[in-house]
């Protein structure tokens, strides 16, 4: 039983390892609110789109310092997501 432990977790870190040392694409993506859009619903589907796996409120996090959005966001707003993509 130690032995497949061990195993599995020597799999576990060697994954990971690859995972880590894949190359990286980053780019921001320019969208535009419109009436009724959310800062969730605009980044989330954009990342969906663009394959972005990470959690959307770090994302969130950061297209609101880009985009230098302080309170709501209102139609006609540029709102720039920042994407990283494994390839």
């Amino acid at each position: 039983m130690k032995k497949i432990l061990i195993a599995i977790l020597a799999a576990c870190c060697v994954w990971a390892a690859y995972d880590y040392s894949r190359p990286v694409d980053r780019y921001v993506v320019k969208v535009t609110a419109a009436e009724g859009d959310t800062l969730w619903h605009l980044v989330g589907g954009v990342m969906d789109s663009e394959g972005d796996r990470r959690d959307v409120r770090e994302v969130i996090f950061w297209t609101r310092k880009i985009s230098n959005i302080k309170g709501d966001l209102q139609p006609g707003d540029i709102v720039l997501i920042p994407i990283e993509v494994r390839k």
